[in-house]
């Protein structure tokens, strides 16, 4: 149950934290496994309450990982798609029905009685070109009421039929449609599903788009991660604002309500006469205590503690105990990639969804036309085990002989005419490619737009902080001239007053610009995509040995290193993920690898 809400004439008793912002930061990811967003509390689009489905959390990469829907398969759904399948079914009946005409020798109206029985077992295959596979095992089983032997051989027997041989292995190659390991990859084997109807699954459900969207839910989860740290810092200022005004006026209250103590200070030949003075304090301290009061709401709200992570129910207080300030290096900041920004990466990795299917050439728009094979052997006997010397007794046995055999091969071919379908696909894909490009290239000039803003902001508050401080210093001297002119009797308690109150204003106002410097250092950081390792946040995917990598690494260069490049060899699909610049734009090349190793370590 939660604690009553802590308000302004029942505050109760109050426990101070002393909280850092590394310490504020690592409490708030550490109970945020749901995270929230900043602004979303009280408002009716609340996505936690109204959709709690789409609210980011730690769960959503495994999610993504173990996702099974069409078109966000995660890989290992993708990968069943190469499975080997087997299946396996055995049935028995019987009937007895009477004969209209004669048959079996058996006269009409007879009674014929038949029994029957059915054995399936077959395994499938589909390999990374898109080639089916499939084995099979079948027996037949009958016995009936034949009473001719010259008829039959046996009143009972185990046999294979053309549609079901005994022992029989088929295959179909895609030559056309979903041929090749680059489409099988990308789009997923043809044959696997809906028999080969690219219309209703798409060309989007492969081991390549899965591992795209992986990226993508890894992509996002590290997002809602930089947004969640963006906030916390965010609130962690505001509130180091909220008490630093509060404390100002607190200050400023508590002065003018001891003016019999600056009467007692000064001599009694220079004191002024008359309650003016006197009525001057009580009017003053009364107007900034009836301040005070409201400022207590700003330290700090619920939903503030909820981001920053904060789940005990007794309601503490948090008070800052970080007094640092930072001036970033402007130089050669602009120049440096934008790549860093996570929404850029994003967008990258969205956009190689609709790229990477429309690299598949014009397979979606191409007829199926597949090259069929097939080798049967099929048994047959009265029983399906045993040994006799008479012919075909034992099934088995004739199966082991191989004499009854049979293959077949072909091509088949079907187009619907006209391919409106699939030439629409093709389409569709090449609008979506396009639409993708030309999105990023906006997204690209945006982030930069707001990357200048950053920088700007960033001038403009460390500017304000500075006059800020000049003004605090001039109140903070004005004060202690006047006060020593008031204690000498050379000036009214009025003039005193305002230089106290021009004082609080200059304090508050540093201690904003202040605030608003932080908050424009750690916009800066976010906008550059670099607020994680800004913070000393780093995700962690899984187990990771880095030693381990590294050794890895350099084992693969040094093999590259000593070994001769074959003009003769090339990558069959091609790579899909282009070579990574390590250096920025204006910065000097780094100096050329040793001799041991000559990799590139990503």
């Amino acid at each position: 149950m939660a604690a009553e809400p802590r308000r302004l004439s029942q505050p109760g008793e109050q426990e101070i934290w002393d909280l850092s912002l590394q310490e504020t930061m690592k409490l708030g990811l550490k109970n945020s496994e749901i995270i929230r967003e900043s602004g979303t509390f009280l408002s009716p689009n609340n996505r936690l309450l109204a959709n709690p489905e789409f609210t980011a959390s730690v769960f959503n990469p495994a999610i993504q990982e173990t996702n099974v829907q069409f078109g966000q398969r995660g890989v290992d759904a993708a990968s069943a798609d190469f499975d080997a399948t087997f299946s396996s079914s055995m049935t028995w009946g019987g009937s007895q029905r009477v004969l209209r005409n004669q048959n079996f020798n058996i006269p009409a109206g007879e009674v014929f009685d038949e029994d029957t029985g059915r054995f399936r077992a077959s395994l499938s295959k589909i390999t990374g070109a898109g080639t089916q596979f499939s084995l099979s095992h079948n027996w037949d089983y009958l016995q009936n009421d034949a009473k001719n032997a010259n008829q039959v051989e046996f009143l009972s027997s185990f046999f294979g039929t053309p549609q079901a041989p005994t022992r029989g292995l088929q295959m179909r190659h895609p030559l056309l449609a979903g041929a090749g390991t680059e489409y099988t990859r990308i789009a997923g084997p043809r044959l696997g599903r809906f028999g080969g109807a690219t219309s209703i699954v798409g060309v989007n459900q492969g081991v390549m788009i899965s591992r795209i969207n992986n990226d993508i839910s890894l992509s996002d989860f590290e997002a809602a991660i930089r947004n969640l740290v963006k906030d916390i810092e965010d609130l962690y200022w505001d509130l180091h604002l909220a008490y630093r005004v509060y404390h100002t006026q607190k200050v400023a209250w508590t002065v003018p309500n001891r003016p019999g103590e600056w009467s007692r200070a000064i001599p009694a030949g220079r004191r002024r006469k008359g309650p003016v003075a006197g009525q001057l304090f009580r009017d003053q301290g009364s107007y900034r205590g009836s301040s005070i009061r409201p400022l207590l709401r700003r330290i700090p709200t619920p939903p503030s503690r909820r981001t920053a992570g904060q789940r005990r129910p007794h309601h503490p207080s948090f008070r800052r105990t970080d007094h640092r300030a930072i001036q970033p290096r402007l130089e050669g900041q602009p120049g440096r990639r934008i790549d860093q920004a996570g929404r850029i990466a994003t967008a990258k990795m969205g956009n190689q969804e609709p790229a990477v299917p429309a690299d598949c050439g014009r397979q979606p728009d191409r007829p199926p036309f597949d090259v069929v094979a097939g080798y049967n052997v099929n048994g047959y006997g009265d029983d399906l085990f045993g040994q006799s010397k008479r012919v075909n007794r034992s099934a088995y046995g004739t199966l082991a002989d191989g004499n009854f055999n049979s293959w077949e091969a072909g091509l088949q071919f079907s187009m619907p005419l006209g391919m409106r379908t699939a030439r629409a696909q093709v389409r569709n894909l090449e609008l979506r490619l396009a639409k993708a490009r030309k999105a990023l290239d906006e997204q690209e000039i945006e982030i930069s737009h707001e990357l200048a803003a950053a920088f700007q902001s960033l001038d403009r508050a460390w500017a304000t902080a500075q006059i800020g401080f000049n003004r605090r210093k001039a109140a903070s001297e004005s004060v202690r001239a006047y006060q020593a002119e008031y204690e000498n009797g050379r000036t009214s308690a009025d003039l005193l007053l305002r230089a106290q109150v021009s004082l609080a204003q200059a304090e508050i106002a540093y201690v904003s610009s202040l605030v608003d410097y932080n908050k424009a250092i750690a916009e800066l950081e976010y906008r550059k995509g670099t607020s994680l390792a800004h913070n000393n946040v780093h995700l962690a995917e899984g187990p990771w040995n880095d030693q381990a990598a590294y050794r890895d690494a350099l084992r693969r260069a040094e093999a590259r290193s000593h070994g001769s490049q074959s003009k003769l060899l090339h990558a069959e699909p091609e790579p899909i993920v282009e070579p990574f610049e390590q250096e920025a734009p204006g910065q000097q090349a780094p100096a050329p690898p040793s001799r041991r190793s000559h990799g590139t370590g990503r």
